[in-house]
């Protein structure tokens, strides 16, 4: 296992872990079932990115899953916009280029707050 991929592995682990101590272990609350525990999974599913031969791609949609949750608002705040930065570096780059990684995870945070919120972002 590569330096690389323990840090992806860490990183999602630290976010499950954040996220069943911010909710108990309960899905009880849509914001947390949508933005809490999406951004766990978000999290895993970048990390799988870094261990597996997925596409890079995949990898940046799931750091605007995050972005998504963390602009989304409520009582998450400042973990998950550290954790998509903590990801950023780890994970693959879809063509070799970190900015159309960037692209592709800003085009993920304002499609999914489209479909979440509609033509209002503000919720």
């Amino acid at each position: 296992m590569t330096l690389r991929a323990l840090a992806a592995t860490f990183n999602a682990i630290a976010m499950v872990a954040y996220t069943f101590a911010l909710t108990g272990g309960s899905f009880a609350d849509r914001y947390a079932n949508v933005a809490v525990w999406g951004s766990a999974a978000a999290a895993v599913v970048a990390a799988l990115t870094v261990l597996a031969p997925l596409p890079a791609a995949l990898a940046w949609m799931a750091i605007g899953y995050v972005l998504f949750a963390a602009t989304w608002g409520g009582s998450v705040g400042l973990v998950p916009i550290l954790l998509a930065a903590a990801f950023v570096p780890l994970v693959p780059r879809p063509r070799g280029s970190a900015l159309l990684g960037v692209a592709v995870a800003l085009v993920a945070t304002i499609v999914l707050r489209f479909l979440v919120f509609g033509r209002s972002p503000a919720g």
